[in-house]
């Protein structure tokens, strides 16, 4: 696509990987200058055809980047038909949306496509079938096939984000607050991903959308390494030595409404053969923690970690997806 213009449309736009995608296309040179309109559900729902068509036409876009999703697995087992209508039908809306205005489609998926019940050494290619073993995971095998329907389409997997402000969805961020607090972070020790900072996955984004020439299909990204969430909370207890503690808990005393896949890991290869290879994990929290730390930072992201945030509990935390 080289340095030419683009312009692009972003769903999701106040969401962890909205927020850093849109900051992550300004700093880039090659893509400080390109018009980038962001809508949230504060502007309307993707669900809603007819807004979504109305806004895409009127901005014109070449590259849809579809980040909006319903991603909370559990809250999509509670109510499966809301994540069939946010996950695959407002899917179905962008694609249509782009079909019409002729722009790329830029979907984010997610590693729960997968049941990681034997996980190929390195973790999943784009080429091995998916077997989702949630709901979550069944509408993100949908919504990648409908995307297949816009122009030049992109799928973007990844798996176990950090680095937004709502611990609900941010497993780092709310481990980072109970410890904070002198609290116990109870994390599952025997199921395996690889976390992936939203920073990182951005700024692969933005590398995938300047290729001189357009790249298409499934591409994997997620930072280098796999790791429990137990782990990841003992990395993050050896940085900042925080007052709290982490105990492990198994996946199965959780007493989740949805299954897990038990190693979910994505392999980068087709990323790295384009010329991009992903930071290790264990970097990437590095960097986010003293983002998060940084007294001049002037982040959203810190202003959270210095608020009180949720009530205290000890209850496991949920699953940080994309």
């Amino acid at each position: 696509m080289g340095a030419r213009s683009r312009r692009v449309y972003l769903t999701g736009a106040d969401g962890m990987l909205g927020r850093a995608l849109t900051a992550a296309l300004a700093a880039d040179p090659v893509t400080a200058a390109w018009p980038v309109h962001g809508v949230s559900l504060a502007d309307f729902d993707i669900t809603d055809a007819d807004a979504l068509h109305a806004s895409v036409a009127e901005f014109r876009p070449d590259i849809v980047v579809h980040t909006a999703a319903h991603a909370i697995v559990d809250d999509c087992e509670l109510d499966p038909r809301l994540a069939l209508r946010v996950n695959v039908e407002g899917v179905r809306n962008v694609a249509e949306a782009c079909r019409r205005s002729r722009a790329r489609l830029v979907y984010i998926s997610s590693d729960y496509v997968f049941d990681g019940r034997a996980t190929p050494d390195g973790g999943y290619r784009e080429n091995d079938l998916p077997g989702p073993v949630n709901v979550y995971g069944l509408t993100k095998v949908a919504g990648e096939r409908i995307s297949e329907l816009a122009p030049d389409h992109l799928a973007v997997r990844t798996s176990w984000l950090f680095g937004g402000t709502d611990e609900r969805v941010d497993t780092v961020l709310d481990t980072v607050r109970r410890l904070g607090r002198g609290e116990t972070a109870r994390l599952i020790h025997d199921q395996y991903s690889r976390p992936t900072y939203t920073v990182d996955l951005a700024r692969a984004i933005v590398f995938l959308l300047t290729r001189q020439q357009p790249v298409t299909g499934t591409v994997h990204v997620a930072n280098a390494g796999t790791a429990s969430w137990y782990e990841v909370g003992r990395a993050i207890r050896s940085l900042v030595r925080p007052p709290g503690a982490v105990e492990p808990i198994a996946l199965d005393e959780c007493g989740f409404l949805g299954a897990r896949p038990v190693d979910s890991s994505l392999h980068s290869g087709r990323l790295a053969g384009l010329g991009l290879h992903m930071p290790h994990w264990r970097d990437a929290l590095r960097r986010y923690l003293e983002a998060l730390d940084a007294p001049t930072a002037g982040t959203a992201a810190a202003a959270a970690v210095a608020a009180t945030g949720a009530a205290p509990s000890t209850e496991p935390t949920k699953d940080a997806l994309g």
